[in-house]
């Protein structure tokens, strides 16, 4: 989890409370406190049931939807033959892109955001998922943001590639990360798609 994230979670409740807001200042700390705990819980483990990852990732989800005012929607679906309960991925291995996907794409449209996140079996000990943004792509990211930040964040998702790719190699599986801009037919840029194939253990 992006220590900035916390910073982040920590000036908006003051802000709340500070603006006399208490009940959009309960919503969020609530949140907040679940999904510290969350963290804390499942740091230790190697896997972690897929129930509690998307539990973790709907509650950071909900939280950067009440701080950025509901600039975006996401939509989190799984196919009919995932199990939530009884598939384990690794901790915290989706949300560092959908992160990006928020910060980096969704947050700097003109217009309301749009995020998906669906997620399908692969193979045995792999599943699929795919993160996809209506933002404002890659290129024009890297203009806004800046170099230096853009170049941060990409560092952030390398390192979480890294792991995965790991993770693949020592349970024999072949995973990866894909990452492709979405165009229309004159190469404007409609958003990005991430697509991650996912070592799992079946309990």
């Amino acid at each position: 989890m992006n220590p900035h994230f916390i910073f982040n979670c920590l000036n908006s409740i003051n802000r709340y409370i500070v603006k006399s807001d208490q009940a959009t200042a309960s919503l969020y700390l609530t949140r907040f406190a679940r999904l510290i705990r969350l963290i804390l819980d499942n740091s230790n483990n190697k896997y972690i049931s897929l129930s509690s990852e998307l539990e973790a990732l709907q509650l950071y989800i909900e939280m950067e939807g009440i701080r950025f005012e509901k600039k975006f929607t996401c939509e989190i679906s799984c196919a009919p033959d995932v199990f939530p309960e009884s598939v384990n991925v690794p901790p915290l291995i989706i949300q560092p892109y959908v992160e990006n996907a928020i910060w980096h794409g969704l947050l700097h449209k003109s217009s309301e955001g749009h995020l998906t996140i669906q997620i399908s079996r692969k193979g045995k000990n792999i599943l699929q998922c795919i993160i996809e943004d209506n933002g404002v792509g890659r290129q024009k990211a890297e203009e806004l943001k800046g170099k230096t930040a853009f170049s941060r964040k990409s560092l952030g998702m390398q390192l979480t590639e890294n792991r995965l790719v790991l993770m693949g190699r020592q349970a024999g599986t072949n995973a990866s990360v894909g990452i492709e801009d979405i165009q229309d037919e004159q190469g404007l840029a409609l958003g990005t798609k991430v697509t991650l194939n996912i070592p799992v253990d079946e309990v």
